[in-house]
């Protein structure tokens, strides 16, 4: 329902319903609020002003294409059903949200966020934890059979397509490949969605992004690598997240934390690949928030050393606990001695379903007989020949402190397939790559 002002009747317009996401708009937010007006079409879809870069350059050809109006036209005090969508903070939704009653509003909330402190009192909410919230808004869309345009389509495969990191990220559902599929049944674009996913740094962009790899402080916790680094910058540059996703690309790390001061206000943004990697302890400290592995945060009126002394004491709260070589080693370990003979490792091997064992001498670890090995013996007619000719010696070994990270590491660089787990000069176990696969994979 929308009421005209009298006294301002060509530049105010006082709308009753609104549908809001927050600031910084990315692609699921547009996308959601677009997906949640074909839910609600009494509503009013507003964008905020500041949006990401990817998505003022689509609606910069686009704009025109989608039905919503500016938020400089709302008289905010006169909302009365407020729907929120990609987020269920009123603190984020920008400079006019201290002009919102909220316990005189009727709110609803679609979300794929993790449910926090911060949340807004709602009276009907949806939130899941999906890949996208689009993908809520979806699945309702697809139920009442409303029916989409092939750009609508397009849109809501952005929304997807770069929440998810093109269906990578672990937040990724069985949901979102469904109503993917729909979308393309839509006609949904992948050329344009390709083509306003694979954003492009401009050369202030391409500059902080330089000064903060050169300004990158590491450090090694836990068998993870977190990097953190600050820069201050004059005026105002857009884009801080992709220039840390950027960050966390080229660096290898298993986490970049970023803190930019632009003017008076200094900026956070965290980034992690890892599964062990939550980032919101730091994150929500400054009333920020997030994905465990994606977030960001402002702190107006700050002062970045002041800023990045809390964020440095709050690193360890955001790794989860390591799992270690201990935790997944078979043990007690089958053993070979090594004038054991090439047909004899194999009878035992065949028995217990080993592809290769430890050899030992005297309690001592002196080499690792691998079935391979065996098989080129026998090529040979080596049957009866004793495996100290043909196993590794000094053979890698771990400690049962070591984590499943640096033990992934460990194979991958060595190219070997077990990994004897030793304390105090003792064989206690042993770890193979089946049992890498069943820890990535469980």
């Amino acid at each position: 329902m929308i009421y005209l002002n009298k006294q301002t009747f060509d530049t105010e317009v006082i709308v009753m319903q609104i549908i809001i996401s927050h600031v910084n708009t990315d692609f699921d937010a547009l996308a959601s609020l677009i997906a949640a007006n074909k839910l609600y079409p009494e509503a009013k879809v507003v964008i905020p002003n500041e949006q990401t870069a990817p998505v003022r350059q689509f609606l910069a050809i686009y704009r025109d294409s989608f039905d919503w109006i500016e938020d400089t036209l709302v008289d905010w005090s006169e909302v009365t059903d407020l729907l929120l969508v990609d987020v269920a903070s009123l603190s984020r939704l920008g400079n006019y949200t201290d002009q919102l009653d909220a316990e005189q509003m009727t709110i609803t909330v679609y979300d794929h966020h993790t449910p926090s402190g911060s949340n807004v009192k709602s009276d009907y909410e949806v939130i899941e934890p999906v890949g996208a919230t689009v993908t809520l808004l979806l699945e309702e869309i697809i139920k009442r059979k409303i029916p989409i345009s092939p750009l609508e389509a397009t849109l809501f495969g952005l929304g997807i397509y770069t929440d998810t990191g093109a269906f990578t990220f672990p937040n990724t559902t069985h949901r979102e490949f469904m109503v993917a599929g729909f979308l393309l049944e839509q006609n949904m674009n992948l050329e344009v969605i390709q083509r306003f996913s694979d954003y492009k740094l401009n050369p202030e962009q391409q500059h902080l992004l330089t000064r903060l790899f050169s300004g990158a402080k590491t450090y090694d916790k836990d068998g993870l690598t977190v990097i953190v680094s600050a820069h201050q910058i004059d005026g105002f540059l857009i884009e801080l997240a992709t220039i840390t996703d950027k960050l966390l690309e080229i660096s290898g790390a298993d986490a970049v934390i970023t803190v930019v001061k632009m003017e008076k206000h200094v900026h956070i943004v965290g980034r992690g690949r890892s599964n062990r990697i939550d980032l919101r302890p730091i994150l929500e400290q400054f009333d920020g928030g997030g994905h465990p592995r994606a977030g960001s945060a402002t702190v107006r009126r700050s002062e970045l050393d002041d800023v990045l002394a809390e964020v440095d004491s709050r690193l360890d709260l955001i790794l989860k606990t390591a799992v270690t070589a201990r935790d997944i080693m078979s043990s007690p370990v089958a053993t070979l001695a090594p004038e054991s003979k090439i047909e004899a490792a194999g009878h035992l091997m065949d028995r217990g379903g080993y592809s290769g064992c430890p050899v030992v001498e005297d309690g001592r670890l002196i080499g690792i007989i691998a079935r391979r090995d065996l098989e080129k013996a026998n090529q040979h007619g080596l049957g009866h020949a004793p495996i100290k000719a043909f196993m590794s010696h000094d053979p890698i070994t771990v400690e049962p402190g070591t984590t499943i990270e640096e033990v992934e590491e460990l194979i991958i660089t060595h190219n070997i397939g077990r990994l004897p787990v030793m304390m105090d000069g003792q064989l206690i176990g042993i770890v193979t790559r089946t049992d890498i696969i069943k820890v990535l994979h469980s």
